[in-house]
């Protein structure tokens, strides 16, 4: 697992969007450090947070001849 060092300011979905370019992911990284960060909202600066490895999937859309 990857550590991120938290800047002054930072929140969950700032890390999460400058991580993995989503902020949609930010439950996932409370999750991830639920024990160690409990109740955080904006970090002081300096901590580490545990980036868990998120798998994402791209679908494959194929159009219809008369579609294009």
């Amino acid at each position: 697992m990857q550590i991120y060092i938290a800047v002054k300011g930072d929140t969950w979905d700032s890390i999460a969007f400058k991580v993995y370019g989503d902020e949609f992911f930010s439950d996932r990284l409370c999750e991830a450090n639920s024990r160690k960060h409990e109740g955080v909202v904006v970090f002081e600066g300096g901590e580490q947070v545990e980036l868990p490895e998120i798998v994402t999937y791209k679908l494959n859309v194929i159009k219809a001849p008369w579609e294009t």
